[in-house]
């Protein structure tokens, strides 16, 4: 993966004349919620848009998994238009931390408050994937200056600082540009193209990942838990560790019975797979043989949640193998990477969709700010790069005291656990854990 000091060099590759923003043609490689709010910053500041998304739409209008966002984000999206001001959300308040001890329940580790002063409103909130793309691909719309393009991947690029960029595509289609967005994920083929074109690390671990409409669910135990303190389950085992909350249904009701339970367990991956390159395994493709490795850690889950868990069908499954890339450049001469694309982040930090959507709040802002691209790119680079490199750092270490290097749990109190945490973030602050409402980093 990228990495090392690299930080002075790269100014040096941004031509300072690249051209106006205004008017510019500008082609944004990648639809999903990092290139739709891309597209919608480029809108808002007078650029020709075209999204190229190698995806049909229904894969992404229908993808419900669950993120985390901070509330102070969400708020700024609202304001400034890219969501609309009743996007459904389910706030999180506390966490609970549990540890299977032979009982339905489980034992309570921690009861990790809210982060904030007692009273204070949720710092955060989850939210449905594919309701996220909509409302995003909604607020962008269609018109004269834009285009989107399903079923069309990018299949190379040239980029000359004087006369743009030529972009060949797999439907056998050539376009040019005065600027490109890599916005096609932490795969990314843009920043394959770029002189360092690095590939993420795989951590060596795996994320199970399933959702499913709550009225599935017979035992409510454990969500019934969640709902008396507005909260979200984290069950701790040696190796690894699940967490469990509820998200917006794909019709947008966030009552009680009416939502989905989403769900994601961390694992050591099974020998029989190799996650070197960048892959993963989409729903539908989860074996049978591989169920039974996931059997194991489904065991240990106390029965309350095992049962949740175990109410999502082996062809909803998805495995999340666990990469993560720190940044070299967010910007070289006519092209600019945002989100996955520029640095890869672990979900540990649930900070991925966040980070790509402010990539994009920060683009409309210096472009809003200035004439040419050049120093848009320049100050675009020199804003976001730090920022994500310093998420993809404290994702490692909670991936290390998470996953791979995990504690005695059944001993930890809660003032072990504030400690711990506290070591992990090192100095750090993290929207999960911080008692800055506002803290992404």
């Amino acid at each position: 993966g990228g990495g090392g000091c690299y930080g002075p060099i790269f100014p040096s590759l941004i031509n300072m004349s690249v051209g106006k923003i205004v008017g510019s043609r500008v082609g944004v490689i990648g639809g999903s919620i990092a290139g739709c709010a891309t597209a919608i910053a480029l809108r808002n500041v007078g650029c020709h848009v075209t999204v190229f998304e190698r995806s049909k739409e229904a894969d992404l209008a229908d993808r419900g998994l669950g993120i985390g966002m901070p509330v102070v984000v969400s708020d700024q999206l609202v304001a400034a238009g890219y969501l609309p001001p009743d996007y459904p959300t389910c706030p999180l308040l506390r966490r609970l931390w549990l540890i299977a001890d032979g009982t339905p329940p489980g034992r309570l580790l921690w009861d990790q408050g809210p982060p904030g002063p007692p009273g204070a409103p949720p710092a955060f909130t989850v939210q449905n994937w594919g309701l996220l793309w909509r409302a995003l691909r909604k607020s962008l719309g269609d018109g004269p200056s834009l285009k989107f393009r399903f079923n069309v991947a990018l299949e190379s690029y040239t980029a000359d600082p004087d006369d743009g960029v030529v972009a060949t595509f797999t439907d056998r289609t050539e376009d040019e540009f005065d600027l490109i967005v890599g916005a096609d994920g932490y795969r990314s083929k843009v920043r394959e193209g770029m002189s360092w074109g690095t590939i993420p690390d795989y951590a060596g671990y795996i994320l199970w990942r399933g959702s499913y409409n709550e009225s599935r669910v017979s035992n409510r135990a454990a969500l019934d838990r969640i709902d008396e303190v507005g909260g979200w389950l984290t069950v701790v085992f040696d190796g690894g560790h699940a967490i469990l909350y509820t998200i917006p249904s794909f019709d947008g009701k966030t009552e009680v019975g009416h939502r989905m339970v989403n769900w994601g367990i961390y694992t050591p991956q099974p020998d029989s797979l190799d996650f070197t390159e960048p892959s993963s395994v989409p729903p539908g493709h989860v074996t049978a043989e591989l169920y039974t490795f996931f059997e194991q850690y489904l065991r240990c889950m106390p029965p309350d949640v095992e049962h949740l868990v175990g109410l999502s069908l082996l062809d909803e499954l998805t495995i999340q193998p666990i990469y993560d890339e720190l940044a070299v450049s967010y910007a070289a001469d006519r092209v600019l990477l945002v989100g996955d694309a520029a640095a890869v982040l672990r979900p540990h930090t649930a900070a991925g969709a966040t980070k790509a959507l402010q990539d994009a709040l920060t683009l409309e802002k210096l472009a809003k700010e200035a004439t040419e691209w050049g120093e848009v790119l320049a100050a675009y680079d020199a804003e976001r790069l730090d920022n994500a490199n310093a998420l993809v750092k404290v994702g490692r270490r909670l991936g290390r005291a998470q996953v791979g290097q995990t504690p005695n749990w059944d001993t930890m109190k809660p003032d072990d656990f504030e400690k711990w945490i506290e070591a992990t973030l090192a100095g750090d602050k993290l929207y999960l854990y911080s008692h800055d409402a506002e803290s992404t980093k």
